[in-house]
């Protein structure tokens, strides 16, 4: 579950079966109290340096202070999923086109993180090629972020790939970037991770233009 401060308890949130097909509308209170399927939206950012992780803010009622997609979020009541991008708006303070967006899968996730909550997710993840600097990234949402953390290539492949021993990388906290490093065990869960580093550097090799327009790569293939 990505909670977002505009998103409360009381929103409606598209109820769905486990094989996607809806049926019916709840709050988000009680989607997550009954364990309902919904459906959420991941984006991951890639550039030529490394991939581009948030840090979810220690306020935050799940997962606070994790290493999380640069982007994520539910989908509320009525939303598709192209709808999805508004995340990245709200969060980062930037606006991909959906059509500028890499289709990397559909995953079913079912997480117990705290007492009273049964988190069932279908989370559609995506995927953008942007190389604008760390630092341009300075309208992130500081009630939600603490920051953002860019990641190598090669060390986002350890940290997904659940190596324990930390890793280089740069933190931005909308006023200053710093070196520091981080663990596997920073990253909130998700069943793609591991093929997910295969997957990123397939969307870094193609074109920008042609990896937004042409290319649908399927996590694990």
């Amino acid at each position: 579950m990505r909670d977002h401060p505009a998103m409360t308890d009381d929103e409606l949130l598209d109820v769905i079966d486990a094989g996607g097909a809806h049926v019916g509308v709840k709050d988000r209170a009680a989607v997550h109290r009954d364990g309902d399927w919904h459906v959420a939206f991941h984006l991951w950012v890639v550039s030529a340096d490394g991939v581009l992780l948030q840090r979810r803010a220690r306020t935050k009622s799940s997962w606070p202070g994790r290493l999380d997609a640069t982007a994520a979020g539910h989908l509320r009541a009525g939303e598709r999923v192209p709808d999805g991008v508004r995340e990245a708006t709200e969060e980062l303070g930037v606006t991909w086109p959906f059509a500028d967006l890499v289709a990397l899968g559909t995953y079913a996730v079912e997480d117990h993180e705290r007492p009273g909550i049964v988190n069932r997710e279908r989370q559609h993840v995506f995927a953008v090629r942007d190389d604008r600097p760390l630092e341009r990234y300075d309208a992130f949402d500081r009630a939600e972020l603490d920051g953002l953390v860019l990641v190598e290539h090669d060390a986002f492949a350890e940290l997904a790939g659940g190596s324990e021993a930390p890793v280089t990388a740069t933190a931005w906290d909308g006023a200053r970037l710093r070196a520091t490093s981080v663990r596997a065990a920073e990253l909130v869960p998700s069943p793609y991770l591991g093929s997910l580093p295969a997957a990123l550097a397939a969307v870094r090799a193609t074109s920008r233009s042609e990896s937004s327009r042409s290319r649908s790569r399927a996590l694990g293939s």
